[in-house]
């Protein structure tokens, strides 16, 4: 058990452990980022100033943090009619 501890002390030390320690905060951010539109950068923003914040907002002359209790809805017609229960069943049904 000693040995290990020594050996991953040594790890550590000799800076092998950074990459590692990157690209694990890198690969969350890129979750992150998939998941929910923002960034760590922009959740931090957004916890601190108890808002819905997101950096990319100041490059479209937008205010970055905005009242995360209002919610703006865009509503899109597509002129297209909804398929039937009956339609989606006959088309995935083998």
């Amino acid at each position: 058990m000693l040995k290990i501890l020594i050996v991953s002390f040594l790890f550590l030390l000799s800076g092998c452990a950074a990459p590692i320690i990157i690209t694990g905060v890198g690969l969350t951010g890129v979750a992150v980022q998939e998941t929910t539109g923002k960034g760590l950068a922009d959740h931090a923003v957004s916890t601190v100033n108890d808002q819905d914040c997101k950096i990319a907002r100041a490059f479209n002359n937008q205010p970055v943090c905005q009242d995360a209790n209002t919610i703006k809805l865009t509503i899109t017609n597509t002129s297209t009619n909804p398929s039937s229960v009956a339609e989606i069943q006959s088309r995935y049904s083998q």
